[in-house]
């Protein structure tokens, strides 16, 4: 048997004659508020201690730790470097002059730097004449 069943069952049969006094009753009632009271507290949950425990608090609390791990990697990680300068070498004037080389012309220094493009394959063409018929420019274009 149990402890507390062996108390019961002595009370039930034994009935043990004890005169208490009003000291004694009140002694024993604060000593078991007491006692319960401390029971109480210590069996008492914080609400941090609850919400740590809910699985949803434990999958945002490893994703904040994973995404300023994250960013203090990106903060303190190896810097980007430059990239190296490279040289515009064209082949041909047609090359010089081509969509692609004008766009890289233009993001690198604007209207000038394709103005200066186009000078310097005009300038390896050599002269041209000041003016030129349609016929002429269609049969450059279409190779005809």
């Amino acid at each position: 048997m149990k402890p507390t069943e062996n108390i019961e069952e002595f009370v039930r049969l034994e009935k043990p004659h004890v005169t208490t006094g009003e000291t004694i009753d009140k002694r024993t009632l604060n000593d078991s508020f007491a006692a319960m009271d401390e029971t109480v507290r210590a069996n008492k949950t914080s609400a941090v201690g609850i919400i740590l425990r809910s699985r949803a608090a434990k999958l945002a609390a490893a994703a904040v730790i994973i995404l300023a791990i994250g960013l203090l990697a990106i903060q303190f990680g190896p810097s980007e470097q430059e990239p190296s300068e490279t040289r515009n070498v064209a082949k041909s004037p047609a090359d010089m002059l081509s969509v692609m080389s004008l766009n890289m012309a233009y993001r690198r220094g604007g209207i000038e730097a394709v103005d200066d493009l186009s000078n310097e394959a005009f300038e390896m063409l050599g002269s041209q004449p000041a003016n030129v018929s349609i016929r002429e420019l269609l049969a450059e274009s279409n190779g005809v």
